[in-house]
């Protein structure tokens, strides 16, 4: 029905609001693959689906709890954490919520996200008392690479993500990016010649204070296991490759995962 008064018609389809209505609309709607990706994306798929697709493209977000230990620079001591975060598979969008134990009595909370289009960290005291907040088009961007780097731990992400692209870098480099993302980001996969996620590698903004510095970033993944017709990893490194050499700051496994 065309409301303008213009007489002409228009075609309306009834929705059916069930949820395999829903799941039908999103695997016709799933990411684009380039022609010169497609063999190793098919590769990546059949290590991340052992079961199949068919119970993956169901999978609208999956939560996991995690643990592991950070560090805010080289000379640093590691601080353990426990946290939880949901990772969506539809869009890009994510959202990790941690305590970080700072001392015998005291903790930090903190919130990395990724969620509506903006990125944003902020850091508390007591989970109430704001002591750091960041956001801007530098953060945008580092946090839509970093939601990009949660194919092995969300794979998928690999089906139903409708404004994905996937392209290649390589014979085993998987190049990922936001298609409706206006801050130019994007991310590497390296994958073994079986197909598996090895490293995410991308020039990140570093935030130094207020200000941000692109930098070479990396994650190595590992700790596959199977878990509800999904293979997912369960461990991450993540790095920056600093002129003066490679300063790891974050270790971490999963504990659990759910839909």
């Amino acid at each position: 029905y065309d409301a303008s008064g213009s007489g002409r018609s228009r075609r309306c389809v009834r929705l059916d609001p069930s949820r395999d209505a829903i799941f039908k609309a999103m695997n016709d709607t799933g990411p684009t693959v380039t022609t010169e990706a497609q063999p190793l994306f098919a590769k990546v798929c059949a290590f991340c689906f052992p079961g199949g697709e068919e119970a993956a493209r169901r999978v609208l977000a999956i939560r996991t709890t995690q643990r592991g230990e950070m560090r805010m620079s080289p000379q640093a001591k590691w601080i353990p954490f426990t946290s939880e975060e949901v990772t969506h598979a539809t869009r890009s969008n994510f959202r990790w919520d941690a305590r970080i134990k700072t001392g015998a009595f005291t903790s930090l909370t903190a919130t990395d996200a990724f969620e509506e289009g903006r990125g944003r960290l902020v850091v508390k005291v007591a989970g109430a008392i704001p002591v750091n907040k960041l956001e801007g088009p530098d953060l945008d961007k580092g946090e839509l690479q970093r939601y990009l780097s949660s194919i092995a731990f969300c794979p998928p992400i690999l089906l139903n993500h409708a404004s994905l692209e996937i392209a290649s870098d390589g014979p085993l480099t998987l190049r990922l990016r936001n298609r409706q993302d206006s801050t130019e980001a994007i991310l590497d996969i390296d994958v073994s010649g079986e197909g598996q996620p090895l490293t995410c590698r991308a020039d990140r903004p570093r935030m130094l204070g207020k200000k941000a510095l692109l930098t070479p970033w990396s994650g190595i993944v590992a700790g596959y296991q199977e878990w509800n017709g999904l293979r997912v990893a369960t461990r991450l490194e993540v790095s920056w490759h600093l002129p003066e050499g490679q300063f790891t700051y974050y270790r971490g496994e999963i504990l659990s995962f759910s839909l």
